[in-house]
Parts: structure tokens; sequence; C-alpha cells
């Protein structure tokens, strides 16, 4: 008898466990797909301003590409494809709606796991609402803006930048030659290790021509420690960057450091140390921050003890994503 009620007690309590980890299950649920709409309809609201010409940073990059086009007929097929950024069908919206995608998939397989995947997958769909902001996609702009004015020998203006010579004498920055801004960016390259495990930038098809632009590869850790300002490396990376991009950002810096300290040197990451940029773009980004901080809060019910934890603390994808993303 005694036997009999003690089943019958562990089956209510499982019954009662299988009940909690459900609701629990449904609130995130709701929770991420409420996230996800959000992400979507901003994305949306984005490219309806750049159809209806609301940023100005969009003509401008248009402007200048043609320009430094014109006057280059070498450069004609780069500065079309950096152009592209400024387009509602170019890599920076469609990286962007390929991370939605990947995120939205993931959404019922995370919410049967644990709350940390769950957390991972809304920090994403928050960083994807961040970057379809008009003014951080604005601002996104400005680091091909000012490739090409720099690629203009002076004849165009940079844009919520100091001039190069200022920039590179402020941030104690190597001249690593026109295009530098992008270097660290992936929409436009990624790393790549030779035989002795030394890392170097590896520009995508459509902007190789930067490669016959720089006196030598650009090594990962001479510019780690000597970059200069650009808005990706120094504000825009929280928002635009993919959980498996910032995976081979961290794997790259990891073996570097790595590197050093076998050598008996230290090596710090080239995002410890936000560079000088004009004050103007310092207090925008700091009331864009504050405002992504107050707008990105996840309620969540308190996690059971019995709840399943997921292998990895980062959010994991197995799908690959528009332009290496």
């Amino acid at each position: 008898m005694n036997n009999a009620k003690g089943w019958l007690v562990l089956l209510l309590l499982q019954t009662v466990w299988l009940a909690s980890c459900s609701s629990e299950a449904d609130k995130w649920q709701k929770q991420l797909n409420q996230q996800a709409l959000t992400a979507q309809t901003s994305i949306t609201r984005l490219k309806q301003h750049i159809d209806s010409n609301q940023i100005s940073n969009t003509r401008i990059l248009t402007q200048y590409a043609s320009i430094v086009g014109e006057a280059n007929p070498e450069m004609r097929d780069l500065t079309r494809a950096l152009a592209q950024d400024a387009q509602t069908n170019g890599p920076l919206i469609r990286g962007l709606e390929s991370r939605l995608a990947d995120a939205e998939t993931d959404i019922s397989r995370v919410v049967s796991i644990g709350l940390q995947p769950v957390k991972n997958v809304f920090a994403e769909l928050t960083a994807i609402n961040t970057a379809a902001n008009p003014q951080t996609y604005g601002m996104m702009l400005t680091d091909p803006i000012n490739v090409l004015a720099d690629m203009s020998k002076g004849k165009l203006a940079r844009v919520a930048a100091m001039s190069r010579d200022a920039s590179a004498r402020i941030n104690k920055a190597d001249d690593f030659g026109a295009g530098s801004q992008l270097v660290g960016n992936p929409q436009y390259g990624n790393w790549r290790s030779n035989s002795s495990g030394n890392s170097f930038w590896h520009w995508y098809g459509q902007y190789a021509f930067f490669s016959t632009m720089f006196r030598s590869p650009i090594g990962y850790s001479s510019w780690g420690r000597h970059r200069d300002y650009g808005y990706y490396n120094d504000y825009g990376r929280s928002a635009y960057t993919s959980p498996s991009q910032r995976r081979g950002q961290n794997s790259v810096e990891r073996r570097t450091k790595d590197r050093f300290a076998r050598s008996g040197k230290s090596f710090n990451s080239p995002y410890s140390k936000t560079k000088h940029t004009t004050s103007k773009v310092a207090r925008s980004q700091a009331r864009l921050s504050s405002q992504n901080r107050s707008s990105s809060g996840f309620s969540r019910p308190a996690p059971k003890s019995t709840t399943s934890s997921y292998r990895s603390s980062s959010y994991q994808s197995s799908r690959s994503s528009y332009g290496g993303k």
C-alpha cells in the first residue's frame, strides 16, 4: 500500500514538473516570437526609410562611389560593390534578414533546451533590432563612405570621423592604407591563418581589389595593436556581428593571445579600447546605447534546477548565413 502511495506521489510530482516546464517553454516561445516580430518590423521600416531616401548616408555613399569610380575606372567594380550597402537588396540588409531567419528557425528548438540558449537567441534578435535602427544603419555606412573619401585623395570629405592624419595621430595608429576601416568587418572579408599560425585579412571576391592597394597583407596581431578608428570595430560590432562571426573573431583573438604568451608577451583584444573619433559621434552612440539597453530587457520565469542545460553557453546555429555571417 505504501509503495502504491509512493508511486502516486511521484507521478503527481512528475506531472507538476512537466506542466511547469511546459509553462516556461510557452512563455519563452511567446517572448522570442514577439522579439522576432519586432526585429522583422524594424527591418521592414528600415527598408522603407532607404527606399524613400530618408537616410542621408545612403545618398552620400552612392554619390561618393560614382565619383571615385568615374575618376578611377580600374576601381569601378570595387566602388559599385561598396555602393550596394546603400540599397535594400545590398549585403547589409540581406545579412540582417539571413540572421533573422536563422534565429526564427531556432526558437522552437531552444525553448525545449533551457534558459541560457533562450537568452542567447533573444540577445541575437535584440542585436538585429538594434542593427535595423536607421541611425545605426546610417552610421554603419560611414565606414565605406570614409574609405571612398580616402580613395579620392582628399577630394571628398570624411563623414562623422576625424581626418585621416588626425585620427592616426590621436589613436597612435598605423596607416594600413585606404580601405583599412573595413578590415575586421566580416561583411567584407575574414581572418585566415597560414601554416605558421599567423592570421591575415582575406577580402571577399567583390572587394579583392583592396589587396592591390595595400603594401602587404594585413596581419591580425599588427592590426589588433595599431588599428585606427572604424565605426564597425568601435561601435557597430555588437549589433552587426552574428553569433557564428563572433565565435570566429573570438577564436582568432584566442589563438593570437596563446601565440604571444608562448613568447612571453601579452596581446590585448583589438576591441579592449574604443578608439577616438569626433565627440558628436561618441555622444550619439552613448544615447543610442542607452535607448537599446532600456528596450532590450528579457522577462523570464525563474529557472528550475531540473531544466536541461545546453552543451554550450553560446548560441549555436547549424546554418551558414549570407556573406559568411
